[in-house]
């Protein structure tokens, strides 16, 4: 006989996965390709700008133990964009597997992008494993920025147990030339 929390049914996990490649055509930078998988989403606010900008979308509304969550993103030569979120991704308590995050993100011959996601908010018993690796071409330009809060001290909120690894990888022409481990 199994027991009664064997017969209930297991939390389903989220995931999605979002793979994005810019071109640049005619003196532009244009969307050259989407894949959109999962609860994760892209969409593309017209801001009037040469380069476009990408707005990630996590539909499932935060994370917790077991979610994976990853982008990719291609910059061919010369193309310009932004990316950034539209909100802030909330990682919840969880007593088990950590969520993961994982980004890939590869600039060729003077490209240039910018990744500038809204902050990470990890609260009480939450747990995150977040990974970035980039490649850029020797002239290429890479503006990252990842901010995490550990809870939200105006709304009361304490941080008495988690855990949080963030790793970053960043190579020009395949020679690392930064590496972070939290």
């Amino acid at each position: 006989c199994g027991s009664i929390g064997s017969l209930l049914p297991k939390p389903q996990r989220a995931s999605g996965q979002v793979r994005v490649t810019f071109r640049r055509r005619e003196g532009a930078t244009c969307l050259y390709r989407l894949h959109q998988d999962g609860s994760a989403k892209v969409r593309f606010p017209r801001t009037g700008g040469d380069a476009p900008e990408a707005v990630l979308i996590n539909m499932a509304g935060g994370m917790t133990g077991g979610d994976v969550f990853g982008t990719e993103v291609e910059m061919e030569a010369g193309a310009r964009a932004t990316l950034t979120t539209q909100s802030c991704e909330r990682i919840y308590r969880s007593n088990n597997d950590a969520a993961a995050i994982d980004v890939t993100l590869r600039v060729q011959a003077k490209a240039h992008l910018d990744w500038l996601p809204q902050e990470t908010i990890l609260f009480d018993g939450g747990r995150l494993a977040r990974r970035l690796d980039a490649d850029l071409a020797g002239d290429a330009e890479l503006l990252a920025v990842e901010s995490t809060v550990f809870g939200r001290a105006a709304m009361g909120e304490i941080i008495n147990s988690g855990a949080f690894r963030d790793r970053w990888r960043i190579r020009r022409d395949g020679r690392l030339i930064f590496a972070d481990e939290l």
